[in-house]
C-alpha cells in the first residue's frame, strides 16, 4: 500500500517543482554601468545619500564606470580654524553594483539592503 500511495504522489511532486520560482535566476553578478549620463549619476547619488542618511554626497563622475565596488567615507567635521571636532570613528561604507534578472541594483554591505536602479542601465562585469 506504501508504494501505491508513493506511485500516486510523484506526479504531484513533480507539479510541484515545476511550479516553483527559478532561484538560479536571482543570482547577481557584479555590474559596470553601461551609460554615464547626468540622470544617470543623480539616482545613484540619491540612493547613496539615503542609504547613509545625508541630504547630498559628491560622487565622481566615474562612479560604477570601472569598478563595480564604491566605498564612501564621510568628510569628518572640522572647526572654522580646520581642527577636527570629532574623532574619526564610522568605517566607510561598501556599495556594489549588481545586474540580476531584475535589473540593476546597488546593495549596502553594510545593512544588506538592496536599491534597485529604475532608468540607470549596466552590463555585467567581465570577470
Amino acid at each position: 500500500m506504501n508504494r501505491f500511495a508513493l506511485i500516486l504522489l510523484l506526479p504531484i511532486l513533480g507539479v510541484c517543482q515545476l511550479q516553483s520560482p527559478d532561484l538560479s535566476a536571482e543570482v547577481s553578478t557584479k555590474a559596470l554601468l553601461s551609460n554615464h549620463s547626468e540622470d544617470n549619476l543623480k539616482q545613484i547619488k540619491l540612493i547613496i545619500a539615503e542609504a547613509l542618511g545625508m541630504h547630498n554626497v559628491r560622487l565622481s563622475q566615474s562612479t560604477f564606470k570601472h569598478s563595480s565596488l564604491l566605498i564612501i567615507e564621510r568628510q569628518p567635521v572640522k572647526s572654522a580654524n580646520k581642527l577636527q571636532l570629532l574623532p574619526k570613528t564610522e568605517l566607510p561604507h561598501h556599495f556594489t553594483l549588481l545586474k540580476n534578472s531584475k535589473g540593476c541594483v546597488i546593495e549596502h554591505k553594510q545593512s544588506n539592503k538592496q536599491w534597485y536602479l529604475q532608468t540607470t542601465p549596466c552590463v555585467a562585469q567581465a570577470k
